[in-house]
């Protein structure tokens, strides 16, 4: 497959301030017309139709008769930019950050994360398992736990009463380190 044709280059060719811009408005608020997302990015005309078109082109959005509004790819995207650390200006409010990375909402994006793994898997594979997943998804789950609680031993974080808590020490470290444990 050439590596411009690919979905994954296709999504980071996108992925500029102005569609960034966008995809936050849209986060912040659904179903918004043509000139309020004009009006609250101040992007020029044809910047913004060449950007509603290629979010377009990638599923992140879609344009409804009410307006446009993120797709549940769209709001997986732009969620986990803003998870992994990623700012602008000042969205997200910091309550919005935690409605963002509520439990609820952090589930379902990981759901959504794997089932595209899923569904491109079996798309290259031809076929999967199901019950082989099912019983690796639950090893791997053990893992997870496994690892939380050696940050905590670390003092990386801090578990207590079915929650985890972030430490000073964890808050001190950026998301390089995290990955680089």
């Amino acid at each position: 497959m050439n590596e411009k044709t690919s979905v994954v280059y296709q999504i980071l060719k996108v992925l500029r301030t102005n569609v960034l811009k966008i995809l936050i408005v849209l986060r912040e608020e659904e179903n918004l017309k043509w000139k309020e997302i004009q009006e609250k990015t101040n992007l020029p005309t044809a910047t913004l139709n060449r950007s509603l078109a290629a979010l377009r082109d990638i599923h992140f959005i879609e344009k409804e008769d009410e307006g446009y509004r993120l797709t549940w790819a769209g709001k997986l995207a732009i969620d986990g930019l803003f998870l992994l650390g990623f700012k602008m200006g000042e969205y997200p409010k910091k309550e919005r950050m935690e409605d963002i990375a509520a439990e609820k909402i952090l589930a379902q994006n990981i759901v959504l994360a794997v089932l595209i793994i899923i569904l491109a898997s079996v798309k290259i594979r031809g076929s999967l398992n199901i019950e082989e997943l099912k019983q690796s998804i639950d090893e791997e789950k053990e893992v997870i736990y496994q690892i939380l609680e050696e940050y905590s031993k670390e003092g990386y974080l801090e578990i207590k009463n079915g929650n985890i808590y972030s430490t000073k020490k964890f808050e001190e470290i950026g998301l390089e380190e995290i990955f680089s444990m």
